[in-house]
């Protein structure tokens, strides 16, 4: 029983996942833990990964154009009505005519025939403009991988603004009950009125409610993060990072200069670039359809004509043997004249051509203007960061002092109230400027072509 049990721990340990499970089977996941269980899980990753194998495989498929293709036939007939001729009668005895047969009832052959491409310009074309296929097959699956890493990391970030707002809340909560108690105390003691109580109480009863619907957007946006990663809705999920620690994680450098950075580096760029050269591709693969092409072939049959059915018999004469015959030879097709079949294509491609330079010139002015927003976006989220700081500190001395006042009997609830609604507004704003600050983070990644972790 030990070696059994050593034997299961050994095997529950090699399979343990990328993200920490608790004994509950509760996934608890970091942010670049959820972005690789995503890329695990995700169908349209795997369909992208389907797409390069797919890729690969017309590569060999056309490839084998160019190898040598050997082909076997084989044949079997028999005439239940034997056709003949008349001809003249040469013994020149009876009719002026004789119904002659010259073919035999029974026939069979066997054939083999191997051929081989020696040349053909759009055969060699395709073999480059297949292998840039595979590239671009490449690129669409890095395409989906970062957009699905982009994603996740920003559903993750929104889950954790919703539930660090819960907690505020329920800070807050605690906050106001503490005061609802001293108050309560002071009234009972006859210094304070019911009015005061009222509407702490009040406040309080909304809070709650408030609380409430944000404790249903918690779980709503989980299930938007446990749908971009591919997981079972049912699946309970940990977050275990929080808003500051992913403006660690997200660290940007920011390149130095004013001017706009090429966007060599992003996915959609370089599709673009890969759609112009297939475009070139297509325009040469047109013109080399001038040129002629040569395939060599080799052929081996054996034939054979009877008179009966003795096809499984031996010592047979020698009209009954199989006849053999091989040759060889060359066939050469030389385009003339398609009715400027070939002229209309080349012109389509070079129309395609300037829609394609067209669409990266449009991209480039695109990611210019993404990563100038982007980066504004950015540094003003760090000036709102450092502003909302200062806020908080001031809303709490406000808050401080004004619960100092009403406890010496020089203040009033609407103050602690209006005191305790700054504070939250505070601590919400910050809040909100973190996560502003992660979400541009992610967008001037993203404009730079870089990935989510790097």
């Amino acid at each position: 029983m030990k070696g059994k049990t050593l034997f299961f721990l050994l095997l529950v340990s090699g399979l343990m996942p990328l993200a920490a499970q608790t004994n509950n089977d509760t996934l608890k996941l970091t942010m670049r833990q959820a972005i690789d269980l995503a890329l695990q899980t995700s169908r349209q990753v795997k369909n992208a990964q389907a797409d390069v194998q797919l890729a690969r495989q017309k590569v060999k498929e056309i490839q084998s154009i160019g190898l040598p293709q050997v082909n076997a036939t084989g044949g079997f007939t028999q005439y239940v009505q034997i056709p003949g001729s008349y001809v003249p009668n040469f013994t020149g005895q009876g009719p002026d005519f004789l119904f002659i047969r010259f073919q035999q009832k029974y026939t069979s052959n066997l054939n083999i025939q191997a051929s081989q491409l020696l040349y053909d310009g759009t055969y060699l074309l395709g073999l480059q403009a297949a292998k840039t296929f595979v590239d671009i097959s490449k690129l669409m699956e890095s395409k989906s991988e970062t957009d699905l890493s982009f994603a996740v990391a920003k559903s993750y970030a929104l889950c954790l603004n919703t539930s660090r707002n819960l907690e505020l809340l329920d800070q807050n909560i605690y906050a106001l009950k503490k005061t609802l108690e001293e108050v309560s105390e002071i009234y009972k003691a006859g210094f304070a009125e019911k009015l005061d109580v009222d509407r702490l109480s009040l406040s309080l009863s909304t809070l709650v409610m408030q609380r409430d619907k944000l404790l249903a957007g918690v779980e709503m946006t989980q299930n938007v993060l446990k749908l971009t990663m591919g997981l079972d809705p049912a699946k309970p999920i940990i977050l275990a990072d929080n808003l500051e620690q992913l403006n660690q994680e997200l660290h940007v450098t920011l390149p130095t200069g004013n001017e706009v950075p090429k966007p060599n580096n992003r996915i959609e760029y370089q599709l673009l670039q890969q759609s112009l050269r297939m475009n070139y591709f297509d325009e040469k693969r047109y013109l080399v359809g001038y040129t002629p092409t040569l395939v060599g072939f080799m052929a081996h049959q054996r034939t054979t004509n009877r008179s009966q059915f003795n096809f499984l018999e031996g010592n047979l004469p020698i009209n009954n043997t199989w006849v053999p015959a091989t040759l060889w030879g060359l066939n050469l097709s030389v385009p003339i004249f398609d009715g400027f079949r070939k002229q209309s294509q080349i012109r389509q491609v070079r129309i395609n051509r300037e829609k394609t330079l067209n669409d990266i010139t449009s991209f480039e002015y695109a990611a210019g203007m993404e990563y100038l927003n982007a980066r504004q976006a950015y540094m003003s989220s760090l000036k709102a960061i450092e502003v909302q700081k200062k806020n908080i500190e001031l809303a709490e001395s406000i808050y401080k002092n004004v619960n100092t006042k009403f406890k010496e009997g020089v203040g009033s609830t609407i103050e602690i109230l209006s005191a305790e609604n700054e504070l939250k507004s505070a601590r919400v704003n910050y809040l909100g400027a973190i996560y502003d600050l992660n979400i541009a983070m992610m967008d001037l990644k993203k404009a730079l072509g870089q990935s989510i972790t790097q």
